[in-house]
């Protein structure tokens, strides 16, 4: 069966109510399929959502086929319709990486035609991998126009073109892939084949900062954080100077 996407149609979706269908045992967690969900699965380089349903803690959420399975750690009945609510810092932080992952990875391929050829969201920082070498004021740019992009509120489009759409389209992708494709747009910055859930429009992402550039293989590895995070790191590094002056 498939599970109806509700992260794929409101992005800012933190409660909901859904209808359990199956409750399984799995290990020491219960598999729990709803016909319905504001979850996201991890996937795309993001992490999966956590948060609650009723009085069990969502601990992972994995998609299966068409389906998306919660992991639990207490077991719920089928038939009875639960409340579900996210852990809303954890989700924001998660499109706020990975839609300044987006911003980045497409000044980058614009200015300089270098390929995102790897992402990750980590605990504590974004890395992307680039086909190619990048300078100190290239990256000084990228961070300038990035941050521009930010300061304009843009809204983010999501959409699945038709076939004739898609094949007129100029679009970023890591592989063939076949229809239908989930694009994601950031106008005037990046159009780019995406799974992943991002902020509705670019002002949500707050603050883009990039951290190191170092040689990776053929090319280099970005290190990076996006909205809360930067505003940590840099609250940190304010207070470690203040302490030493």
């Amino acid at each position: 069966m498939q599970t109806k996407k509700l992260y794929y149609t409101d992005c800012n979706l933190d409660t909901f109510s859904a209808t359990v269908l199956s409750c399984v045992q799995e290990g020491d967690l219960w598999q729990i399929l709803l016909d319905q969900t504001a979850f996201y699965p991890t996937g795309g380089g993001q992490a999966c959502d956590q948060g609650t349903l009723g009085d069990a803690r969502v601990l992972e959420v994995l998609e299966q086929g068409e389906t998306v399975m919660h992991f639990c750690d207490k077991p719920l009945s089928s038939g009875e319709t639960v409340t579900g609510v996210l852990d809303w810092s954890r989700r924001l932080d998660q499109m706020q990486q990975h839609a300044g992952e987006h911003i980045v990875s497409g000044l980058i391929n614009k200015h300089f035609g270098l390929h995102n050829v790897g992402f990750h969201v980590g605990a504590e920082t974004v890395t992307i991998d680039f086909d190619g070498p990048l300078t100190t004021p290239q990256l000084d740019m990228i961070e300038q126009l990035a941050n521009e992009a930010i300061w304009k509120n843009l809204p983010v489009h999501c959409s699945y073109p038709s076939q004739e759409e898609l094949a007129a389209l100029s679009y970023r992708s890591k592989k063939q892939l076949p229809w239908p494709v989930r694009i994601v747009e950031f106008p005037g910055y990046d159009i780019c084949a995406c799974c992943g859930v991002h902020v509705a429009h670019t002002g949500q992402i707050g603050l883009i900062k990039l951290l190191s550039c170092i040689k990776f293989h053929q090319g280099v590895r970005i290190e990076m954080v996006c909205g809360s995070r930067a505003l940590a790191l840099l609250n940190r590094i304010y207070e470690q100077n203040r302490l030493v002056s």
